[in-house]
């Protein structure tokens, strides 16, 4: 997998954070070959900074990276929070899920404005100290995972672009590389 370090200003002022992607990075470099490439702190054309991008044959991929404390499940179209002190399940705000789906869906968006007709898989990727289930037909409308060599698997699964359209992604996500020209429509 080839890594696109991208430094963020927060680094560049000695501000600590962000280790968990570096983790998954080096993680996922081991299980992904380099037609896969990864870019962290991802924000093109103004859209809010995403954690990360897996983009490779087996698709475009957003990672949320979340290590909230606690177990949480999705039933009856709502999320809850396991409470401990009480024993029982509290409403929960489901931050990170949203995030998690909203970062999919803008960079679909800004894609397909950009004129590429490629699907993006919205992935929450949580610690270990959390534990995120759904009940059979709440499904979250993102992955979520916590296991990298399960992601990996997930991610390699499929073939969805070709070569040429992960370098064109790859490309508009990284502002350090270059857009090449598409070829003119009438010669001259």
């Amino acid at each position: 997998m080839i890594l696109h370090s991208q430094r963020s200003r927060a680094r560049r002022l000695g501000i600590p954070g962000f280790a968990a992607g570096d983790r998954w990075a080096s993680l996922l470099a081991g299980r992904l070959d380099d037609g896969y490439h990864y870019l962290r702190n991802v924000a093109p054309a103004g859209i809010p900074r995403i954690d990360a991008v897996v983009v490779g044959p087996g698709g475009t991929w957003t990672l949320r990276f979340e290590d909230e404390r606690g177990s949480f499940r999705k039933r009856n179209g709502h999320w809850y929070r396991w409470n401990g002190s009480t024993e029982s399940w509290v409403p929960w705000e489901a931050q990170a899920v949203t995030e998690a789906r909203l970062a999919g869906h803008r960079l679909l968006l800004y894609l397909e404005r950009a004129g590429l007709q490629a699907a993006v898989e919205p992935c929450l990727v949580i610690s270990t100290v959390m534990h995120v289930t759904w009940e059979p037909d709440q499904r979250p409308g993102v992955h979520v995972q916590s296991d990298p060599t399960a992601l990996a698997t997930r991610i390699a699964r499929d073939e969805q672009l070709t070569a040429s359209q992960v370098d064109r992604i790859v490309a508009l996500l990284d502002p350090r590389q270059p857009v090449r020209q598409l070829a003119p429509s009438t010669p001259g």
